[in-house]
Parts: structure tokens; sequence; C-alpha cells
């Protein structure tokens, strides 16, 4: 998807009617996958006319995550090649990894049958189970709640491993971590596991901090936006000042979207 129509229809770089170069049997006419968004055989090899360098990095960065997500669950044995194309042999992976350890997360997240992903493709269903595994490790090293770092994650990439901010295109991955910080590579960024181990320590630093009160409510905030958070934690925010009014709606908007996604 190239970055006009990602910041116009909302985040994520899943590709869509072979945007991100999925390519996929036609089911409407030719031109047309007719499997909706996802990554599938031939994404991260042939990217359609107009995309940008920055959409073609996330996709083959996120063929890069699905990759080496699928070698984390198989453990030892022959590797699924993890060069940024989604190859046969990454799609019957994929198709491997669905039809024995995916059914767990379905009866887990009660997910309805049009949202279960077509054999070898990856899209929702196909990220969560890949994914939140690997989220929860993080949660468990850093004594973070599961089901926070789960809902931080869902709000910012929907499990998109190649997500591309909706209002920026600096933040990337799984947790849109913003390449304008300090020591925050694109790379880095769209490593899912650097991002969620990231994350995770974040959020454990902070909640021991008194800056962001020892609230949970106020680390998830600070994720979004820390200063207003670390403001609102210590009262200095408040709704009879007309500036505060959109930080404290931001605030409060995020935080009830997180715990909405929260299980």
């Amino acid at each position: 998807m190239t970055s006009a129509e990602r910041t116009r229809v909302g985040r994520g770089s899943w590709p869509a009617d072979g945007r991100g170069g999925t390519l996929a049997p036609s089911a409407n006419g030719p031109g047309s996958t007719g499997l909706g968004r996802c990554y599938g055989v031939g994404a991260g090899e042939a990217a359609p006319p107009g995309s940008t360098e920055g959409d073609i990095l996330a996709v083959r960065s996120a063929v890069v995550a699905i990759s080496r997500a699928l070698n984390w669950h198989a453990g030892p044995g022959t590797p699924v090649a993890t060069d940024g194309r989604f190859t046969a042999a990454t799609g019957a992976a994929v198709a491997g990894f669905q039809e024995k350890l995916q059914p767990a997360i379905n009866r887990d997240m009660y997910l309805p049958a049009v949202e279960h992903n077509p054999s070898g493709f990856v899209a929702k269903e196909t990220a969560y189970a890949l994914f939140m595994p690997i989220a929860d490790r993080y949660a468990l090293k850093y004594t973070v709640p599961r089901g926070l770092l789960r809902g931080i994650t869902s709000i910012e990439s929907n499990w998109d491993p190649g997500a591309v901010g909706y209002y920026t295109n600096s933040d990337y991955g799984l947790c849109q971590w913003n390449t304008t910080l300090p020591d925050v590579t694109t790379a880095h960024a769209l490593d899912p596991f650097w991002a969620l181990d990231s994350t995770a320590r974040m959020m454990r630093e902070r909640y021991d901090s008194d800056r962001w009160g020892r609230n949970w409510l106020y680390v998830i905030a600070a994720h979004n936006v820390p200063t207003w958070a670390a403001q609102w934690a210590q009262g200095q925010l408040s709704t009879a000042n007309p500036d505060d009014v959109p930080k404290l709606a931001r605030m409060n908007g995020y935080v009830s979207n997180v715990l909405a996604r929260v299980w």
C-alpha cells in the first residue's frame, strides 16, 4: 500500500489486492486476489507500481518477521528462510503452523469464521497466533500483565509486523516504535522480537517510576505520548484548562482503546 493510501485508510502494510507484492489466485478476474489483506506467496518479491521504498521495506521486513516467528515456534530443525521473500516453502510452513498451532488461538479469542485465514496466508488471525506467544514470553520476562502488552500491540498495529504509522511514516512494526527516538532504528522497530521485548521492558521501567504514578493506566498512556501521560499521572492536566482538554481526551481514548483489546 502506498504511503498516501496508508495515511488515508489506516495503519499497516497488510497487502491488499496484490499491493506489497503478494501473489494469489485470482477470484474476481485479473488483478484481484479475492483474499483481502494478507501476506502470501510473492510478498517481498515484486512490489506493485507506486510503492515507495518504505512500503517495500515494510513488507519485506514483515515477511522476515513471519519467517522468524515460524522458526521460533518450530524449534530446532530445518529453518524457514529469512531473506524477506514469501516463497512456496514459506507458505507450506504457514499452512503447517495453521493446522497444528493456530486452533488454540482461535479458541482463546473466539474469532469468527470470516476472520479465519486461507491456508498458507498470513492475515490478522495467523499473525495473532504467530506473535502473541512471543509477546507473552516478554511480558513474563519483565513481569508485565500480558493483556496490557497484547492490548497495546493490537491498537498500535493490529499485529501487522510490517505496520507503518497512521499519522507519521516514522512509526514502524508491531508496537509502532518511533524511529526518530535515539537508538531506535527502522530495523529495530520492524523486528518483532526487539519491539516486543523493548515495549515490555519500557512498561516495567515506567511502572517502577514515580513519574507515571506506579499505575498501569498511565503506563499504557505513556506508550502513546509519554510526556502527557507523566503530566496526567502527576495531576498537572485539568479539564478546567482548555489547553489540557485535547491532551486528556487523547490519553483517555488511547487507554480505553487498549483496555478494550485486553484478553
